[in-house]
């Protein structure tokens, strides 16, 4: 059967052909939507980077584009911004340190309750995201560690005869202690009046889209980009301060904010259960001395970033 044409609806036809082509390649188009100094930020970064947090954390799908996009717009300025300081003291092609990028890449699919590297790429695949990319995002982050530890190392202050009195404390009191699966949101605040507005904001997120998409909105810790996961902690690592507010919370229930060194703390209860434990001093130590020290650690980070972004040009 031959289906006749006439030159009018051929044309018709064709027209229609070519704005469908058109609209096509407009949808595929990079551009630039943000400059910062010498590195840019296209459509298509935007686009791996929404699917990156998502993949870190799938309670991302449930927020709206809109948001999604301004949630990986801030993730991906702040580690611009840490890439332009990286390049002023360090060369990223001389970078080696391998053994501690599997150990990091292992704590990724290990949150994400993988079995092994194999297993974690094929996951990323979905996400359309490769591993070599987060690789990469890695790579900033251990090296930008290094720029902190390097510029601030003298200034960690750790009093372990403190540390090591809370421990024979706990030793004489504690037979049986709380175990917790937390989440954490860290923000800061200048002034009560700023606290009480940050608070609002996050309050009305936590209502929105829950507490581990806020903790990726809000957070300025390294944890917000697994939606504030901390994972486990024993409640004898955690300050009496934190341990008071959260003896009476049950899972799900969130804390008050709770004033840290580099800012506030609010934290969310996934998991808690007691357990039968016999305190190892020497482990305990080191473990509660790391703690303190990457606290400390977070917050010279944070201290760091906020100086040089005051001095960054961001155009859109």
């Amino acid at each position: 059967m031959i289906i006749k044409i006439s030159k009018k609806n051929l044309f018709y036809v064709l027209f229609l052909l070519i704005i469908f082509i058109q609209n096509t390649n407009a949808s595929n188009e990079i551009k630039i939507l943000y400059k910062i100094e010498n590195q840019i930020i296209t459509n298509q970064d935007l686009i791996e980077e929404s699917n990156y947090l998502i993949s870190l954390n799938k309670q991302l799908n449930n927020v709206e584009k809109k948001e999604l996009f301004k949630i990986a717009k801030e993730s991906l300025i702040r580690e611009k911004i840490k890439l332009i300081e990286i390049k002023k003291n360090f060369k990223i092609k001389n970078f080696k340190n391998d053994n501690l990028v599997e150990k990091i890449i292992e704590d990724f699919y290990t949150k994400l309750g993988l079995e092994d590297k194999k297993e974690f790429e094929e996951y990323l695949l979905q996400f359309n995201i490769s591993i070599s990319s987060v690789i990469e995002k890695i790579k900033i982050e251990v090296i930008w560690n290094q720029l902190i530890a390097e510029k601030f190392n003298n200034q960690i202050n750790i009093n372990e005869d403190e540390i090591k009195k809370k421990i024979l404390d706990q030793k004489l009191n504690i037979k049986n202690i709380v175990e917790y699966d937390l989440s954490e949101i860290v923000f800061q605040a200048n002034n009560q009046n700023e606290l009480d507005s940050i608070l609002k904001e996050i309050e009305i997120s936590i209502k929105t889209i829950g507490f581990n998409s806020t903790a990726n909105k809000f957070s300025i810790s390294s944890s917000s980009k697994f939606g504030g996961k901390i994972g486990k902690i024993k409640e004898n690592q955690l300050s009496q301060i934190i341990r008071d507010e959260l003896k009476n919370l049950t899972i799900g229930q969130i804390t008050k904010p709770i004033k840290v060194s580099n800012g506030f703390l609010i934290l969310s209860i996934n998991q808690k259960k007691l357990i039968e434990t016999e305190i190892n001093e020497k482990e305990l130590l080191k473990e509660m001395i790391n703690f303190e020290r990457n606290n400390q650690f977070e917050r010279f980070s944070q201290i760091y970033y906020n100086k040089i972004k005051v001095n960054t040009q961001i155009n859109e």
